[in-house]
């Protein structure tokens, strides 16, 4: 199995887009396995002539010669799941920074998301456009052609107040405030804003929160070139101590911080983190 990881191409794309990888697997290779784990992302993945079985905690994804495209989004599942793919299979995926997915939707996220792992075709012309992009045999070409076709449907996205909370909550300075207090600082109930992060983020803000702390230490970790022990981490993320990161990391991965570390591989970029096995 082979993964190339590209940030965007466009500049303007730049900000809705974390980053674009293309994935092949051949017939004459072995099936290939990984873990992947909780992200604040939303995830749209395109596959040419594949389907997918959904087990639970498990999708194996295999070849089917009969189904031209299989697309899906995934924007709420919090615990680790294991993908498996056997044949060939040829595979984009894009992984939408936090809320920015909507500015180029018609209707709220949560209306294309039924799942864990939706179904997704969010225009008429879709499965055409992405049976033609998969097609082309340049990686590059395909990248192009992909934001191509998604800056063709930037409408833009404006809220009330989800998106200054969101960039609260993101923000360094404000990680230690709690939701309650994000809440009465903006003058909303935790009822509403509950609410609204279903609706154009399909998780609930302490689901965010926590896979936001998750990521953040991963990341911490990453450009750690000296290695900081994990009780530092944890307090420079926002945990309360290093056993609220041990509970959180074995809720979100199954795995105690150190074993993750010690097992997980990135894919290029720090955003995508899997476990091979």
């Amino acid at each position: 199995m082979k993964i190339k990881v590209y940030s965007p191409l466009n500049p303007l794309l730049k900000k809705y887009i974390e980053c674009i990888y293309i994935l092949t697997h051949t017939s004459e290779e072995k099936p290939a396995q990984y873990i992947t784990f909780p992200s604040i992302f939303t995830i749209v993945s395109i596959s040419e002539k594949s389907k997918t079985i959904n087990k639970g905690n498990k999708l194996i994804i295999g070849q089917c010669d009969d189904n031209k495209i299989e697309t899906n989004l995934v924007s709420n599942f919090n615990k680790p799941v294991y993908v498996q793919y056997e044949g060939e299979i040829k595979e984009i995926t894009i992984y939408f920074k936090p809320l920015a997915i909507n500015s180029f939707l018609e209707h709220e996220l949560s209306h294309y998301n039924s799942s864990n792992f939706s179904k997704f075709s969010p225009f008429e012309d879709y499965r055409k456009a992405m049976i033609e992009i998969l097609s082309l045999q340049n990686d590059i070409e395909k990248i192009q052609a992909v934001e191509s076709y998604w800056l063709s449907k930037l409408i833009g996205f404006q809220h009330d107040f989800l998106e200054t909370i969101l960039s609260e909550i993101m923000s360094e300075e404000n990680d230690a405030l709690t939701i309650t207090e994000l809440c009465k600082k903006n003058a909303i109930s935790r009822t509403t804003l509950n609410k609204h992060f279903g609706r154009h983020i399909c998780k609930t803000p302490s689901q965010f929160k926590k896979i936001l702390r998750f990521r953040n230490a991963v990341n911490k970790y990453s450009s750690n070139n000296t290695r900081n022990s994990l009780t530092d981490i944890a307090y420079s993320v926002d945990y309360f101590d290093q056993s609220h990161m041990i509970r959180e990391f074995k809720s979100l991965t199954g795995f105690s911080p150190k074993v993750f570390f010690e097992k997980t591989t990135a894919l290029e970029r720090k955003q995508v983190h899997w476990l091979f096995l």
